[in-house]
């Protein structure tokens, strides 16, 4: 583990020894190297496992960066530095601060979270990149402010206890992690991907310096488009690649076409590129066989590791630990095995193929919707005088006869509401779930307000692309990045993310929607793309990722279903005052008649339950002992 961390405290001195524990809770024991810079009112540290993780000190300027910078060169260039002088990437962020003023963001790609202090004009500014590749937190308590890119690292030295924020635990329950800008604790905050606050004297400002944006074009030749769009995945991959050791770069590689493209473009920079897999005994979730396409086809050094029960349950101790708030994408068990046999095999960098479904249209829920999305396609006065009157004198459930009045009671749901529906926590009545203590301290009308909010952000755009853009937001930035990020560190791995490059992103929202998602045909313009660059195996395959099957696991290996009947039948779990008893009884027993379904709905209670333990119930140990 690594990152920054720093206090602000206005009128006030104090040493670095106060940011120690903070640095140790950034820090896996013996592995990182600590250092620290500023001056009265601030200290800002930082916990260093890469060589990119920098603090500095200039004229009238301090940063600390956990700065893994795409196009250094050129930024350097723009500071008109020799590139071959390479100062600490802190000091370049310094030097382009104090030419550029608050521009210097726009300045900067990559994956980074950076903070900085101005004596001059007494302000301290706290930032992280575009798409939320890193994470950062921050507190105001008793007239100072406490930031770490952990929530861990605050909750060790501030003064209060923490205080669990019941919306950020409903949010988790709907999202599988919790959404920024909440945090479990309620007076802590994250920022939002492509945004800055600012501390000064007087004021504080949050604000964002960056976000997409879909000029859809409307007058396009779809060959050139798709050529347009194959070499800017090309460029984008090439860029991710700058400043990395072939022998000590890899590739992981699901087997979709995500992956399988990034692999496709790193094998002409990188000959032989190193490629890595997990593969399951369990049928219908091992697909090795197209990562073996892939690989085979590239010519790539390519690695498997076949994952075992056993193997997914020494990891969860070690994922509950390593994650700050609670996490329940289960596939970051596929995601770990993965960077860690790549780590065993002395790679230190890996390109990740996350965002290519956001951007090109590629998840089967985005078809799904369209089904519905189509009857408003119809005359309003045909839909309300002819069609609706009519499907009510059909039957409401059962039978086919009742499905014409369901899909229009569908379709006449407003996304992002009707394509967020599907979930079991929206769909089933919460009386029956949760506590009314619990549910008296939520709000009970807000349950979708992040979503919401995201979705209706990019005004202008279509339904796709707000839907896109939500994705974006919460099921890249909130979920898959954070697993792919997390699990990677935990294993002594960085990650890049070619699909995520910022101009990518940004010619991606130049492709009509019409082209993303054509007719019901998944990443249309994407797939012209890559034609004979991808095998067609590959190319139309049914998506599938690193999908792992928890849920027979949970059911079928002894430690893990073990643990899982420790935790769902402990008293503790039971009175945590969340979940009604009979709630948890019910659903351990639809577990069993339907674990696919509903396995992930018990790895999300356990996976709440072992962070309260873990994270929460010690630490509140710790501060009342102090």
């Amino acid at each position: 583990m690594s990152g920054i961390c720093g206090i602000y405290q206005r009128n006030r001195s104090f040493g670095p020894a106060l940011l120690e524990p903070m640095m140790d809770a950034l820090a896996l024991p013996g592995e990182s190297e600590r250092t620290w810079c500023g001056r009265d009112p601030v200290l800002l540290g930082v916990a260093r496992r890469w060589n990119f993780q920098q603090a500095v000190s200039l004229r009238d300027v301090s940063v600390v960066a956990d700065a893994d910078l795409v196009g250094y060169g050129d930024l350097l260039r723009t500071l008109q530095l020799d590139p071959g002088s390479c100062p600490n990437v802190a000091e370049a962020i310094g030097r382009l601060y104090l030419q550029r003023g608050m521009g210097f963001l726009e300045c900067l790609h990559g994956a980074f979270s950076l903070a900085l202090w101005d004596e001059k004009v007494q302000r301290l500014l706290l930032a992280v990149d575009r798409f939320g590749f890193r994470n950062l937190y921050w507190r105001s308590e008793d007239s100072r402010i406490l930031f770490a890119s952990r929530p861990g690292a605050i909750r060790c030295v501030q003064n209060d206890p923490v205080s669990i924020n019941h919306q950020a635990v409903l949010q988790f329950l709907l999202y599988a992690s919790v959404p920024a800008p909440l945090s479990m604790d309620r007076a802590i905050a994250r920022l939002r991907p492509g945004t800055y606050v600012m501390f000064e004297p007087e004021r504080t400002i949050e604000r964002q310096y960056w976000d997409l944006q879909y000029p859809e074009v409307s007058d396009y030749d779809i060959s050139r488009l798709s050529l347009e769009l194959r070499e800017e995945i090309r460029t984008a991959v090439y860029r991710q690649l700058e400043g990395c050791d072939a022998e000590r770069t890899g590739c992981f590689l699901s087997g979709g076409t995500d992956s399988s493209s990034v692999v496709a473009f790193a094998s002409e920079k990188h000959a032989p590129a190193q490629s890595f897999s997990v593969a399951f005994q369990e049928q219908g979730f091992s697909e090795i066989e197209f990562a073996r396409t892939a690989a085979t086809c590239f010519h790539t050094r390519h690695h498997e590791k076949l994952l075992t029960p056993q193997d997914a349950s020494s990891a969860i101790n070690r994922l509950i630990a390593f994650y700050d708030e609670p996490f329940a994408n289960s596939s970051a068990v596929g995601s770990y095995h993965c960077a860690l046999l790549a780590r065993e095999k002395g790679i230190d960098t890996l390109l990740a193929g996350d965002g290519g479904d956001e951007i090109f249209g590629g998840n089967e829920r985005y078809a799904r919707d369209k089904y519905f999305a189509l009857y408003h396609s119809l005359p309003v006065w045909f839909r309300q005088r002819i069609v609706e009157p009519t499907v009510r004198l059909l039957p409401e459930s059962g039978g086919f006869f009742s499905l014409p009045r369901r899909y229009v009671r569908r379709a006449n749901i407003p996304n992002p509401r009707r394509i967020l529906s599907y979930n079991f926590f929206l769909s089933s009545p919460a009386e029956g779930i949760f506590e009314p203590d619990f549910l008296s301290q939520v709000d009970n009308e807000g349950w979708l307000e992040i979503a919401e909010r995201h979705y209706r952000t990019p005004d202008t755009a279509s339904e796709l692309n707000r839907i896109l853009y939500m994705d974006v937001k919460m099921t890249l930035a909130d979920n898959d990045l954070r697993k792919v990020s997390g699990t990677a560190e935990l294993a002594g791995i960085n990650v890049r993310y070619p699909l995520l490059d910022d101009r990518l992103v940004g010619f991606s929202g130049r492709i009509p929607a019409s082209l993303k998602l054509k007719g019901f045909e998944k990443r249309y313009l994407f797939k012209q793309a890559m034609k004979g660059i991808l095998p067609d195996k590959i190319l139309h395959k049914k998506k599938h990722g690193f999908g792992v099957p928890l849920a027979q696991w949970l059911l079928n290996e002894p430690t893990i279903r073990d643990l899982m009947l420790d935790v769902m039948h402990d008293q503790r779990t039971r009175t945590r005052g969340y979940f009604r008893p009979e709630f948890i009884e019910r659903l351990m027993s639809l577990h069993k008649r339907q674990p696919n379904f509903y396995g992930e709905i018990v790895w999300y209670l356990m996976a709440l339950e072992l962070w309260h333990r873990r994270h929460f119930d010690e630490s509140r140990k710790t501060i009342y002992a102090g």
